[in-house]
């Protein structure tokens, strides 16, 4: 079914208008502070610039399990699903229209680190979670490299968030997911004492593969992981002004993959037909992090912190591979010919790799208030950070011909075991100031700059040796970029302001960017590092309104991303010895622009309404760019009864059909139409039900009406004829349910 976007905004807008005719007093509450926009708690309503903020009651209610989950309802976000990386349970953001690496991940202000091929660095327990804040637009100034298009802060919870002083709370969630059995169980304890309390938090999880649509012309692949998490949270006041934090978070996974749609027959120069694939994973993350907060009536600081971190992510994938040689083509006076083999040669494939990563760090930050006899008020933010993270990929391979018992590990134009990339050190020092001026009551400016320098140091074994024959020259890099920021809010009335932002962001080249060096005598081709690489970077423009009343707010935000220096593979021609070479380079320059409004409302004491609307569109070189996402329309509607012991949120989800008019999508085999989606319209509902201070019940409703549809960044520059697009489809009507008992 096609939608007019434009009827379905239009429509949802009146509602929402409706409703806000209807709207009573209420006391005003106590606004939202977020941290991600300045480093330093502040109000929504201050900020400049766009930053969205999911609560914890947001998360509970609609009982959040993963990372699409979490971000399903935020204007401007969506997350990618991958599934060649499914495999480790990773997904990509995008924020308005740019993601993966050029989104800062953190939690409770760390850094979650690099990614790479289908090893992701989002893995993050929902249940840990007390508030997840995302700022829109480049934030390189404030949280350095990867920062093109925005940042996604984790905030984890707080013993004081569920207990108060002297007491210990309690409580055991369990859950259940149909759209992926996915069914989990939560155990966490808080305890506040007079100067000490603490946290701890264990949750399981058991998952399988995630359905399709009923419609869907392909079956999933048969999965089956579980996914545990170890949470401590410790916190000491050693006076009235120091405190000391030690976090520890261990998140372990694994699952076994049956690869159903790698079976099958093809190949060149061999023909080989695919009979089992199973696929074995596992990994971990391990981090700690040591904080201390202080506070003093120092000229220089009114209080500060300083925190040292450790992460290790270690994953590997294990692959067991049964296939038969049918032959091989040959070239002939007509061409390749097929000789077949008789009887088909059968082999037993074992592919095992791993990618492991350390990261050490530290932070120290500092606040400092100065206000003067005229009335001129600063807060300054300043500090210093670094970190070094460690990244290795050996790639172990061999094919065993079950005839002969013979073992090959020379497989298909690559000497096994190697490396693609050396063991990398990646050393980043960066020193930063953002300061907060308020000129009056009426009108702020931000001024804020980061000077981050960045170092690659490599370190080259027999492993990578193995795929770099040629002995091609290494980049080390050594560069440094400095971000700035700046920008101002006026208040135009009592409870209307405007405001600008200018901020730039950038991405400095990785570990696999740099120095991906990688030869295939089968097919022919190599790859060549480039010691000239240099930095993606952003420029973001933002202009807004924003307004407020005792029953809810609006904001109206348009923005315009300048990108350039996009680090993409290229073909440099041909070498002497006749193979076909690449090299990353600067290439591509893009330009995202667009409008986002929201707003969230008291109807009556019972009942409020949220709405939310954005749309957008890129340019890359002239063309339409393929991975905006289509226009979208949220509307909830959020109802307690009276006793607050019920609650229901429903929302209805409107995209638009599209994008219309892109370029063709181009593959190895030619070019074809781009893919063109309809759009669609979706339902959900979410019920509370709290029976009493201890128990309480939630269910979940998503897709009610069963729609058949895939989100577009999952899809986006893939051709209209492309076998594989129902991979991608999202479940049908599917639901959760889960309880908590607290004690």
């Amino acid at each position: 079914m096609h939608i007019n976007i434009l009827n379905k905004i239009t429509f949802l807008f009146l509602i929402t208008i409706l409703f806000q005719g209807f709207l009573i007093a209420q006391e005003e509450v106590v606004e939202e502070t977020v941290v991600i926009s300045a480093k330093y708690p502040i109000p929504l309503s201050e900020v400049i610039g766009s930053v969205d903020s999911i609560s914890l009651k947001d998360i509970e209610s609609r009982q959040v399990s993963d990372l699409r989950d979490l971000l399903d309802n935020t204007i401007g976000v969506s997350v990618t699903k991958d599934v060649y990386a499914g495999r480790t349970f990773n997904n990509t953001i995008s924020i308005r229209g740019m993601g993966d690496k050029r989104v800062n991940l953190l939690i409770d202000g760390v850094r979650f680190g690099e990614t790479y091929n289908g090893y992701g660095r989002d893995l993050v327990d929902t249940e840990l979670l007390k508030r997840v804040e995302i700022l829109k637009g480049p934030s390189s100034a404030l949280y350095g490299s990867d920062g093109l298009a925005g940042a996604l802060l984790y905030i984890t919870k707080d013993p004081s968030d569920l207990v108060t002083d002297n007491s210990l709370y309690q409580s055991i969630t369990a859950g259940y997911d149909s759209d992926n059995e996915h069914s989990k169980l939560s155990y966490l304890a808080a305890n506040v004492g007079e100067r000490m309390e603490g946290l701890i938090q264990v949750t399981t999880r058991d998952l399988s593969e995630t359905e399709l649509h009923d419609d869907a012309t392909k079956k999933p692949n048969p999965f089956s992981g579980e996914q545990s998490s170890v949470f401590l949270k410790g916190k000491y006041l050693i006076s009235d002004n120091l405190g000391l934090t030690l976090t520890f978070d261990n998140q372990e996974w694994e699952g076994d993959i049956k690869l159903s749609s790698d079976l099958g027959t093809s190949g060149y120069p061999q023909m080989i037909s695919t009979t089992s694939a199973i696929g074995d994973d596992d990994g971990s993350r391990d981090r700690v992090t040591l904080s201390f907060d202080f506070s003093a009536q120092s000229g220089f600081y009114d209080n500060g912190s300083f925190s040292f971190y450790s992460q290790e992510t270690d994953q590997r994938q294990v692959t067991n591979i049964d296939k038969n040689i049918l032959g091989n083509f040959v070239n002939g006076a007509r061409g390749p010919q097929f000789v077949p083999n008789i009887p088909p040669t059968p082999i037993r494939e074992f592919k095992d790799y791993i990618f492991d990563q350390s990261i050490e760090g530290f932070a120290l930050q500092f606040f400092k208030s100065i206000k003067s006899k005229s009335g001129l008020t600063q807060n300054i933010v300043y500090g210093a950070e670094q970190e070094s993270i460690d990244v290795t990929r050996p790639r172990y391979r061999t094919e065993t011909n079950l005839l002969t018992q013979a073992v090959n590990s020379n497989i298909g134009g690559e000497l096994y075991p190697n490396k693609t990339f050396p063991d990398t050190e990646t050393v980043r020092t960066a020193f930063y100031v953002n300061n907060r001026i308020d000129i009056s009551d009426k009108t702020s400016i931000v001024i804020g700059a980061r000077h981050d320098s960045y170092e690659l140091n490599i370190s080259v074994d027999q492993l990578f040796k193995n795929v770099n024959p040629f002995g091609y020259s290494l980049v080390e890099q050594d560069d440094s970029k400095t971000s700035l920021k700046f920008g101002f809010i006026r208040d135009l009335a009592e409870d209307i302001s405007f405001f600008y932002q200018y901020a730039e962001g950038f991405r400095s080249p990785d570990f696999f960017n740099s120095n991906l060096s990688f030869t295939n005598f089968a097919f022919r081709y190599t790859i060549i590092p480039n010691p000239e690489l240099g930095p993606e970077e952003s420029e973001g423009h933002e202009f807004g309104l924003r307004g407020a009343t005792d029953n809810g707010s609006w904001s109206l935000a348009v923005y315009e991303n300048d990108y350039k220096d996009f680090i993409n593979s290229a073909s440099t021609g041909f070498t002497n010895t006749g193979l076909l070479s690449f090299e990353y380079q600067n290439l591509e320059s893009v330009n995202i622009k667009g409008v986002e409004f929201q707003s969230s409302f008291d109807v009556t004491e019972n009942l409020s309404t949220t709405f939310g609307v954005n749309s957008s569109s890129g340019k890359q070189k002239g063309a339409k760019l393929t991975n905006i996402d289509p226009d979208q329309a949220i509307l909830g509607l959020l109802w307690s009864s009276s006793s607050g012991k019920l609650t229901i949120d429903s929302y209805i989800k409107a995209t638009a059909e599209g994008p219309q008019g892109l370029p063709p999508a181009c593959g190895r085999s030619g070019c074809e139409k781009a893919l063109e989606l309809p759009g669609h319209v979706l339902l959900e509902s979410y019920l509370g039900y709290a029976a009493n201070d201890n128990l309480s019940f939630r269910l979940a409703v998503r897709n009610i009406t069963d729609e058949k549809y895939w989100n577009w960044t999952s899809v986006a520059g893939s051709n209209a004829s492309d076998s594989g697009l129902d991979y991608f489809l999202n479940p049908g009507r599917n639901y959760s349910l889960s309880f908590k008992l607290s004690f």
